[in-house]
């Protein structure tokens, strides 16, 4: 695996952890720091054994969004800081998360707020502390929401949930955020526990199913719903014809646990 700068990525048992890292600056988001989450998200998705990918934050914040000097740089103040590249090339550089083959967890282990909230908002799930508050702030900056905020919010919580956040820019907390499904699950001291019991319990199942299952709920949004069972047939035939399925199939007769290989 790649050294970085910004982020740490340390794989384990076919679990990945890619955590922010810059607690200093409460992992504020740079385009340097987005590069590299490409960089991991190729080097990742090269790796066989990875069944599950954990995005955090190091410190007490998840992210604090983009940084104030990348901002103020982006609306033409002289201020020292890293140019944004345009908003298009920062948003891809971290949406990239969302090429993981691997099912994804935000673990928010604290604040997630603006582009931060958005990071979070490319994994497949999300679990919070409970003293995490999130919030999507940009129009109290008096700049557009970005980084597929108006794309994915509405499609988690709903529209009229979601526009009231944009509109807003208020911050909620764990427990709000739990109530309108923005977030899954929300623990206290547990936290960590949590996170690591659901990554543990994603990584036991057969990889192959896992990978499809991932494409399949990428593209469910278009989809009909005929498409999406003629695309849920054909996938399902693809796992009837692994090793992993007869594998499955025959742990569950005789009442053990399958040794999945991805194959």
């Amino acid at each position: 695996m790649n050294s970085y700068e910004s982020i740490t990525v340390k794989i384990d048992s076919g679990i990945a952890r890619l955590t922010l890292n810059d607690p200093d600056r409460r992992n504020a988001m740079t385009l340097s720091m987005g590069r590299e989450i490409e960089s991991a998200v190729e080097s990742l998705n090269a790796e066989q054994d990875v069944r599950v990918v954990i995005v955090s934050g190091a410190g007490k914040s998840f992210s604090a969004g983009g940084s104030l000097a990348t901002l103020a740089r982006q609306a033409g103040m002289e201020v020292d800081g890293e140019d944004m590249g345009g908003g298009r090339v920062f948003y891809n550089a971290f949406l990239s998360l969302r090429a993981l083959q691997m099912p994804t967890i935000a673990a928010i282990n604290g604040h997630a707020i603006g582009a931060g909230l958005c990071f979070a908002l490319g994994c497949d799930m999300r679990i919070a502390h409970e003293r995490a508050k999130m919030g999507m702030t940009f129009v109290k900056l008096g700049i557009h929401p970005g980084m597929a905020a108006t794309w994915n919010l509405p499609r988690l919580i709903g529209p009229s949930a979601a526009a009231e956040l944009l509109y807003t820019g208020r911050i909620i907390d764990a427990t709000e955020a739990l109530r309108i499904g923005l977030v899954g699950r929300v623990a206290g001291d547990d936290f960590a526990e949590i996170v690591d019991s659901t990554a543990r319990e994603i990584s036991e199942n057969g990889p192959v199913a896992l990978r499809l299952l991932k494409e399949t709920l990428a593209g469910t949004a278009g989809r009909t719903i005929e498409e999406a069972v003629g695309r849920e047939a054909d996938a399902q035939q693809q796992t009837f014809e692994t090793e992993d399925a007869r594998e499955g199939i025959t742990a569950m007769m005789q009442k053990r646990s399958p040794r999945f290989s991805g194959r």
